[in-house]
């Protein structure tokens, strides 16, 4: 199975200087295909390809004006193309939108290597072309003996840390996934309020952990924008700024961490809902609330984990009246509101707390109509 291991490094101020030239080639490297790209089609309506671009960056590196490319590893520049040929297919394919030029100031900067990558978990140091060798910060290890090394790729964040991670096969065959089995089985229903609320009636706060730091953000964001630009000052303000998002984004996925873990290791079958994120966030009254809950990123952990220990996820299509549904007869409550917690049923007279009830609904639905959109 594949797996990602991810480090933080310390280069030194020459290693700095030197990944800073590599982020700049292969930013420029993105650019100068996606240009050659867009141009080939309206020009003559073709498309041109990785192999075709390959050749050209060839001979591109070897034009007086642009020498300083091979101050960048070839295969780096090559990755760059590679993903650009990805961004094109995720295109295509209807799950992103046209790729855009990389921004030196917007972007996070990156760099994939392949070959000659080397780590030392005695010394707690890895090797990269051309760069040799720089400090880890201590992590999980994996045997390099057994397991296949991927990708290795070395990132710069917007607060100025370097990261490397890289991507590891420990050759082991998948494990066989549990029967589907109601005993052992759960439906989830995301919320806003309460982040999940389980079908057994166990209910998870939302943290809001965006909200409980809007305040001290909102001041940093007031105080950057005061700041001349490109001083000393606008760039150390903008870097306690950036620190204050990273800060937030590491207390969420410490969270969903936690708490897909807890799913997945308490049940074989999780059954969630296919949720229209999107769509949801057209509500405006709402919006920042569903981004701060990121129930997608959620759901992949949820995903990759299931696969990892051989546990099942079934969805629901988005249409299913999982919070208008008596679970006891079965009567739709069409008049139900968003603002409604908590419904009688006019029917059996059951009192219905609407996220558990939702959440046992969708565990029904799952598996009595076997209505999926699908099973991972």
């Amino acid at each position: 199975m594949l797996k990602a291991y991810k480090y933080k490094i310390k280069p030194n101020k020459a290693q700095e200087e030197l990944l800073s030239k590599f982020f700049g080639c292969v930013r420029y490297i993105y650019n100068w295909g996606l240009n050659a790209k867009t141009s080939a089609y309206k020009e003559n309506g073709k498309a041109v390809g990785y192999v075709q671009l390959a050749k050209e960056l060839t001979s591109l590196k070897q034009q007086k004006d642009h020498e300083w490319l091979n101050e960048c590893t070839t295969e780096a520049l090559q990755q760059s193309l590679r993903s650009l040929d990805n961004a094109f297919t995720a295109f295509f394919r209807k799950k992103a939108n046209y790729p855009n030029f990389k921004s030196k100031k917007r972007t996070k900067d990156s760099v994939k290597f392949i070959n000659s990558v080397h780590f030392d978990f005695d010394n707690w140091k890895v090797k990269l072309p051309k760069l040799g060798w720089i400090k880890l910060c201590k992590n999980r290890i994996f045997d390099q003996s057994v397991c296949k090394q991927g990708t290795c790729t070395v990132s710069r964040d917007h607060c100025g840390t370097y990261w490397c991670v890289i991507t590891v096969d420990d050759l082991q065959p998948k494990p066989t996934k549990a029967k589907l089995v109601k005993g052992n089985a759960i439906g989830v229903d995301l919320g806003i309020k309460d982040y999940a609320t389980l079908s057994d009636g166990t209910k998870f706060t939302n943290p809001k952990h965006l909200e409980q730091s809007q305040k001290n953000l909102a001041h940093l964001q007031k105080v950057f924008a005061r700041k001349g630009k490109d001083s000393k000052n606008h760039e150390s303000m903008r870097v306690k700024v950036a620190k204050c998002h990273r800060s937030i984004t590491n207390k969420r996925n410490d969270f969903l961490h936690k708490l897909s873990a807890h799913l997945v290791s308490n049940y074989d079958t999780i059954c969630l809902e296919d949720l229209n994120v999107k769509g949801m966030e057209q509500n405006h009254h709402l919006a920042r609330a569903i981004q701060g809950a990121s129930w997608s990123e959620f759901v992949r952990q949820l995903e990759y984990k299931s696969e990892f220990f051989g546990k099942n996820v079934l969805f629901i299509g988005r249409f299913e009246p999982s919070s208008k549904l008596c679970h006891k007869c079965g009567y739709i409550n069409q008049d139900l509101k968003l603002s409604d917690r908590e419904w009688v049923c006019p029917v059996c007279g059951e009192v219905h707390d609407r996220d558990v009830n939702a959440a046992m609904n969708i565990k029904e639905i799952a598996f009595d109509k076997q209505n999926l959109v699908g099973v991972k």
